[in-house]
């Protein structure tokens, strides 16, 4: 019997996902229930659950949270299954929904409270099953991690930034730096993990009182993990995150966004951060510069319910 995602499921629905998902994305309830039941644009009539066999995450477009996104894709934010067949009903329902909607495209990840950027392409039983059902691909993304333990900062910095966790009394300076040069997605999530985890949760570059850029830092402990922090299990104690990290179009080109990476892994690495992921980026060799390898892989999978309704 197929049955409406709800708080209810949670237990169930992370079995079903722990058993599916290698080791390196697992999750737990609290985790799963942040990015599911408490997430505001879950799409309850489309989310569905059938017990001990499969379950399917979607989430509506995030345009009515902040600028970008387009109105018309929704998203899957997970799905995992015992026997495929249970999935493919399921999946045909949630389409079925989103097509009557009016919905123009369907994408794997990259939903706002996301666990993933897009399919793991290391599960290459997900990724032959979106293949199947009409998935294209389009692109990859990369998560990376090293241990701080030893890292030494390779970037110097210029003599006119500073560098330091935000205070309350920076909070004025980060907005507008943020509604000036990020006003997007990355303003809406690294806002919000001020009012949860408090302002030092942004490292930041300032030129006197100017914010000229950010690097969001999380570490073991917090209180709302996002981005790559919901892999915290695979990361193991002592975790740290950061990203994302940008500087002002006015001052790219000279270093500072290097100084500013360099400066923000120091603190994480000086707070006790061991193992320190960065993740959804396609810039492998920059972060390699510090150290950094590629540990997670994803594709862009997207289906085009306008060709299928």
């Amino acid at each position: 019997m197929i049955k409406l995602f709800d708080e209810a499921s949670i237990p169930e629905a992370v079995q079903i996902y722990n058993a599916f998902f290698p080791a390196k994305y697992a999750i737990d309830e609290e985790l799963l229930r942040l990015k599911t039941v408490d997430c505001p644009v879950l799409d309850w009539g489309a989310s569905c659950i059938r017990s001990d066999a499969a379950f399917v995450v979607i989430k509506r477009s995030a345009s009515s949270l902040y600028r970008g996104p387009n109105p018309d894709v929704a998203h899957i934010t997970a799905l995992a299954y015992r026997d495929p067949m249970e999935m493919l009903e399921l999946l045909e329902s949630a389409k079925s929904t989103l097509i009557n909607r009016g919905v123009a495209k369907l994408q794997f990840g990259a939903d706002s409270a996301h666990l993933f950027p897009g399919c793991p392409s290391d599960v290459g039983t997900l990724c032959d099953f979106l293949t199947i059902g009409g998935f294209a691909n389009g692109g990859e993304a990369h998560d990376l991690e090293r241990d701080l333990g030893d890292y030494s900062n390779p970037a110097p910095a210029p003599a006119t930034d500073t560098y330091r966790p935000c205070s309350e009394s920076d909070l004025p300076a980060l907005k507008a730096f943020m509604e000036r040069e990020f006003p997007g997605r990355w303003m809406y999530d690294t806002m919000g993990k001020v009012d949860s985890d408090g302002p030092g949760t942004v490292f930041a570059l300032f030129e006197g009182n100017r914010c000229e850029g950010f690097a969001l830092v999380q570490q073991d402990g917090c209180k709302v993990p996002i981005g790559g922090a919901v892999w915290r299990q695979s990361l193991g104690p002592n975790w740290g995150s950061l990203g994302p990290i940008g500087v002002s179009k006015g001052i790219r080109g000279r270093g500072s966004g290097n100084s500013l990476l360099g400066k923000a892994l120091e603190h994480l690495r000086d707070q006790g951060a061991r193992r320190t992921i960065i993740d959804w980026t396609g810039l492998v060799d920059f972060y390699a510069g510090h150290g950094f390898v590629v540990t997670r892989s994803y594709n862009y999978m997207t289906l085009d319910l306008e060709m299928i309704g």
